[in-house]
């Protein structure tokens, strides 16, 4: 999903990656050929399985990045709700909008569904708070798409993936 955040993504430092073909071959594919963008690539689109990736790293000084971390790392406890199981952010940020905001905008911070709730700490995230299902997420994320659109006119898309 060439995840990213603080202005970087997996795309920057990817060189290539060992994948598995949805026919069973095996491929290398270089970071040119990956279609990579916002939340999205070949990957996703083809159905392939990453079995390895290569990046090519920069030398750095170590203190800065250990800086660099450390305040990212400040930054992530301070704004999202890291002390709750969840999926990581649930939906894609819409073009000239921000998810979180959205949600938060439409009082749906709170909202929930059995163990699932809309977190009150990030409303870009849908956390578990206690023996939630999938059914519980799905829910919740159905609710906030269907309120945001009704309210605001943009459907959120969903940053999680569904299986089955």
């Amino acid at each position: 999903m060439n995840a990213g955040a603080y202005g970087g993504c997996v795309a920057d430092a990817l060189k290539c990656v060992r994948v598995l073909m949805p026919d069973g071959t095996q491929e290398t594919i270089g970071v040119d050929e990956l279609d990579l963008g916002y939340r999205r690539s070949r990957v996703a689109t083809d159905g392939l399985v990453v079995l390895s990736a290569t990046f090519a790293l920069e030398k750095g000084d170590p203190e800065k990045i250990r800086a660099t971390m450390d305040d990212l790392t400040r930054q992530r406890e301070e704004k999202q709700p890291l002390e709750m199981a969840s999926a990581g952010s649930t939906f894609k940020r819409p073009e000239g909008h921000f998810a979180g905001k959205l949600i938060m905008d439409a009082g749906l911070q709170g909202y929930r569904v059995g163990g699932a709730e809309v977190s009150r700490k990030h409303a870009g995230f849908v956390v578990n708070t206690g023996g939630a299902t999938a059914a519980d997420v799905h829910a919740v994320i159905e609710h906030v798409q269907d309120e945001v659109e009704r309210q605001f006119g943009v459907r959120l898309e969903p940053e999680v993936r569904f299986l089955g």
